[in-house]
C-alpha cells in the first residue's frame, strides 16, 4: 500500500500539468475565437471603408465627367440652336470650386466605368466565404489601381487637390518648383 501511495504522489505533478494544460487549451480556444472574430470585423470594416471611399470618388468623377461633356455639347449647340432646360438642375456650391476636367477622352470614361463596376456596393458579395473574401480583395486592389489612373488623367493629387503644373508629371513641368530668393 505504501508503494501505491508513493506512486500517486510521484504522479501528482504530471496530473496537475495535464489539468492545467487542458484548461489552458480550452481557454485559449475561446479567447482565440473571440479575438479572431474581432480582428475579422475590424479588417472587413477597413476594406469596406476603402471601397466606399473609392465609390464616392467614382460618383463625383462620373458627375464631373458628365457635366463637362454636357457643357461641351451645350457650347456646341448654343452656336447652332437654343437649348431647352426642362430637367431639374442641382447646382451645389461646392461644385463651383472643382477645377475643370481635361478634355473628354474615351480611355478616361472606360477607366471610370470599370472603377464604378469594381466598387459597386450592390454587386459585392457579403458572405463570409473564402471566395467572397478573395473577390473583395481583388476588386479593392483593381479599384485602387483604376483610381490612381483616373487621378493622373484628371491631374489630381492623391488627396483630391489639383496638382500644380500641367498634370503630366513630365520632367519639363517646372511649374511645381519653388523659387529661391
Amino acid at each position: 500500500m505504501d508503494s501505491n501511495m508513493l506512486d500517486s504522489l510521484l504522479d501528482i505533478e504530471e496530473d496537475f500539468y495535464k489539468e492545467g494544460y487542458d484548461l489552458g487549451v480550452a481557454d485559449g480556444a475561446h479567447a482565440g475565437y473571440t479575438e479572431g472574430s474581432v480582428f475579422a470585423v475590424e479588417k472587413g470594416f477597413e476594406k469596406f471603408i476603402e471601397l466606399g471611399r473609392l465609390y464616392g470618388k467614382s460618383l463625383v468623377w462620373a458627375q464631373r465627367l458628365a457635366d463637362s461633356k454636357t457643357k461641351a455639347e451645350t457650347s456646341e449647340q448654343s452656336q447652332t440652336a437654343p437649348v431647352k432646360t426642362d430637367a431639374l438642375s442641382l447646382d451645389p456650391s461646392i461644385s463651383k470650386e472643382l477645377p475643370q476636367l481635361p478634355a473628354h477622352s474615351a480611355r478616361l470614361a472606360r477607366n471610370l466605368q470599370t472603377l464604378m463596376e469594381l466598387v459597386d456596393p450592390a454587386s459585392l458579395d457579403m458572405s463570409n466565404t473564402e471566395e467572397a473574401v478573395n473577390d473583395v480583395d481583388e476588386r479593392l486592389r483593381g479599384a485602387a489601381v483604376k483610381a490612381k489612373l483616373i487621378q493622373r488623367a484628371m491631374g489630381e493629387s492623391e488627396d483630391g487637390g489639383q496638382k500644380p503644373g500641367d498634370g503630366t508629371g513630365s520632367i519639363e513641368d517646372i511649374s511645381a518648383l519653388n523659387v529661391r530668393h
